[in-house]
């Protein structure tokens, strides 16, 4: 087993199995994510094969995207829900098979799991998946293959390595954290791998709200019953931001955002810029908390 899987299993607890699927795309964080996509992919190419770049994420496909606009090495994919590692082993198994994007979406549809239902935003799933064939930021984009290859090529070689961390805490998840970040510190040192992009999706802003992502209870998840699950998020952050060049967020709400059409702004920030970022106060967390360094 490679580091980076041995780590994923050594910090991983049991995913949740909530009566909502995986999704495969994204959420609604499409204001400023094609902008944001095309700096990191500028940035990228003009460091060239400057150092090897690990990427690091919640979520679905924007972390493939993020992936393929940095020519990132490595990826570590640390999901909660059990149906979007479902979904990983889907692309993974269809990835093996398909010469180009467009062949990729006919090979994942019929592995992608159907119960409890995909998260998605269009009815017909392969509908919905060829929308990013003409998408600019997209590892899918027809008119970029080299992004498709480059990921295809991450997961024959087994530089994705999938595993569960909840950004609340759950069953130690102080130390989970701590050990997650000693390691990426080792493995920096000793391989040369380094943590590049960290993207935390529109998580903090879930989390800061009475219910969880999928409708849980936040407080049978956290170590201590009267802890707040923003201050965790925040604080487990906090081990891992200022080990990233960039942080990709969707935290903070679209300005137009209304209660039944929810829409976020993704934001690419250095760690200094991330942790004393505005938006977490703006989430209810107490501005004494802020700090612009891990220590």
């Amino acid at each position: 087993m490679k580091p980076l899987a041995e780590l994923a299993a050594a910090i991983s607890h049991a995913p949740l199995s909530p009566e909502r699927g995986g999704y495969t795309l994204t959420m609604r964080e499409c204001a400023g994510a094609e902008e944001a996509a095309a700096v990191l992919e500028q940035e990228a190419e003009a460091l060239g094969g400057e150092g090897a770049r690990l990427h690091l994420g919640w979520g679905s496909f924007r972390n493939l995207d993020l992936a393929a606009a940095r020519r990132s090495a490595a990826v570590l994919l640390l999901d909660v829900n059990l149906h979007q590692h479902r979904v990983w082993d889907a692309v993974r198994d269809a990835l093996a098979g398909a010469a180009d994007a467009r062949a990729f979406i006919e090979q994942v549809v019929p592995r992608l799991p159907r119960e409890p239902r995909l998260r998605q935003f269009a009815d017909d799933t392969r509908g919905w998946l060829r929308g990013d064939l003409e998408r600019r930021g997209s590892w899918l984009c027809e008119a970029r293959p080299e992004r498709f290859r480059h990921v295809r090529a991450l997961f024959a070689a087994g530089e994705v390595s999938v595993g569960s961390l909840d950004l609340r805490g759950g069953s130690k998840g102080a130390a989970r954290f701590e050990r997650l970040a000693h390691a990426l510190e080792a493995l920096r040192a000793q391989t040369g791998l380094a943590l590049d992009t960290l993207y935390i999706s529109n998580l903090p802003w879930y989390l800061a709200q009475p219910q969880g992502f999928f409708g849980e209870r936040h407080q049978p998840l956290l170590e201590r019953p009267k802890a707040s699950p923003l201050e965790n998020v925040y604080t487990h952050l906090g081990h891992l931001a200022p080990l990233a060049r960039w942080i990709v967020s969707a935290m903070r709400l679209r300005r137009d955002a209304t209660p039944d059409n929810l829409q976020w702004l993704t934001e690419t920030l250095g760690a200094e810029e991330f942790l004393a970022s505005e938006a977490w106060t703006a989430l209810g967390l107490p501005a004494k908390n802020l700090k612009k360094t891990r220590g």
